[in-house]
């Protein structure tokens, strides 16, 4: 059973199917399915089963799932980290950063102010949403991420709170698609909206969806997005509405931010890494964390 073989079974697995995974690799199908065979006769056991929708797991198939990723993500930790110190440094640290962060002064903060107390750790930052973050960190691509997230949304994950930012109705300020300012989301029945695909921030994502059905109403999706930027523009375009943290809408004489009485939902902005995998460079991040002051200006 080698590092290889696991990857493969781990990506057939996350895909759904050999197709889909041979794409992704990429790998022609025939070389990844004879890939897979291998690695269940080494372990003379069948781990997955084939149907017409594509692949599901055994039960040693699920067994080897959950342990495959921990094995996968230690090892890919290993080598980074190996690399790292064959160019001169002590440690290395891989964190994903929100895609808000330039919104989030107090991000740059805790970065440099961590570049400056470790010099000797190479600090990578790779940006992206919450749900990309929780996997990564999960898969052992990163090490830990500054993202929106519940404590109880992720249980492979431990996180330390360091901001927590009130959530909005965000639409072009002139002219605004409403007669009048709006006072609930009843309000907004049947207005344009544009929102985050579910696997983007699923949490935050089910929240808002039972904050509209507690509302009565049935948002009207008229585009779904991948990031906060590209939402973001295109309500300064006057496309639609978003539900996103009030903060995107501040500086910008454009956008204007509705914080319903309705909508109370106040956005987690936490420190996350795999559970019981605090690391030397994560104790260190979350120590820099705690001497940044992130929550006093957050509150809406």
């Amino acid at each position: 059973m080698d590092i290889k073989k696991l990857k493969y079974f781990l990506a057939v697995v996350d895909e759904g199917s050999i197709t889909s995974a041979a794409k992704k690799i990429p790998i022609a199908q025939p070389a990844l399915t004879r890939q897979i065979r291998l690695l269940e006769e080494g372990l003379g056991t069948r781990l997955l089963d084939r149907n017409h929708k594509g692949v599901v797991l055994t039960r040693a198939g699920t067994f080897l799932y959950d342990n495959a990723v921990r094995l996968v993500a230690d090892v890919d930790n290993v080598a980074r980290k190996t690399k790292a110190i064959s160019d001169g440094h002590i440690d290395s640290l891989s964190i994903g950063i929100t895609t808000i962060h330039p919104y989030i002064p107090s991000i740059s903060e805790l970065i440099s102010r961590f570049r400056t107390q470790h010099p000797n750790t190479r600090l990578s930052l790779e940006s992206m949403l919450s749900g990309p973050q929780t996997t990564a960190i999960l898969q052992g691509n990163i090490d830990a991420g500054i993202l929106f997230i519940e404590p109880d949304d992720e249980p492979q994950l431990d996180t330390l709170p360091i901001g927590t930012f009130r959530m909005a109705v965000i639409t072009r300020r002139h002219p605004g698609l409403l007669d009048n300012p709006p006072t609930s989301l009843r309000d907004f029945a049947g207005a344009p909206f544009i929102c985050f695909h579910r696997s983007s921030t699923p949490g935050s994502y089910d929240r808002i969806d039972q904050y509209f059905h507690n509302a009565g109403i049935t948002p009207h999706i008229v585009q779904e997005c991948h990031d906060d930027i590209t939402i973001r523009g295109l309500v300064a375009t006057g496309m639609g509405y978003a539900i996103m943290p009030s903060i995107l809408a501040k500086g910008d004489d454009n956008l204007v931010a509705y914080e319903l009485d309705d909508l109370p939902i106040y956005s987690p902005l936490m420190l996350a890494w795999r559970k019981g995998d605090k690391s030397a460079g994560i104790e260190s991040l979350c120590h820099v964390a705690m001497s940044v002051n992130l929550l006093t200006n957050n509150l809406a």
